[in-house]
């Protein structure tokens, strides 16, 4: 008795293990689509902040959902994700925004050039003293309403 009620726990529990482990591992990211963009920003400024003073925009932005304005760059579209750089174009500086690839069809109609607002998920930055700065946001879409 005591054996069959220990092998039945075990099961149970091998049973919870499994399910849990196949629900995250099928789980996907949700949408930025609907979220609320916790700042607007112009992707000037952003690079500003985060070159004068970085440790304080690290505190404001890091890991915060925020729209960005600003002309685009340059386009990636070699690899997954496709990746949008937004800046001036005599800058070496530029917010790379990593698009999320289940809004493929949004971004399609972004160009070079145009000025567009993207919105992501701050991941960091990295600075060099010879290409600028780079801002980098993932999941990101196209903001109609930031």
């Amino acid at each position: 008795m005591k054996r069959t009620l220990l092998l039945l726990i075990i099961l149970l529990v091998a049973g919870i293990a499994i399910w849990y482990g196949f629900n995250e591992y099928n789980r996907a990211n949700a949408s930025l689509n609907s979220t609320k963009a916790a700042a607007t920003v112009t992707a000037a400024n952003l690079l500003t902040a985060f070159e004068k003073d970085s440790a304080r925009a690290v505190k404001q932005y890091d890991d915060q959902v925020i729209a960005v304005s600003g002309p685009v760059k340059k386009i990636e579209a070699d690899g997954n994700p496709v990746i949008i750089f937004l800046g001036d174009a005599g800058q070496m500086s530029s917010v790379q925004c990593s698009m999320d690839s289940s809004n493929a069809d949004a971004y399609k109609a972004v160009k070079t050039g145009m000025t567009t607002t993207l919105k992501g998920q701050v991941a960091g930055f990295r600075t060099d003293p010879l290409f600028g700065t780079d801002v980098i946001l993932n999941r990101c879409v196209v903001a109609t309403n930031p």
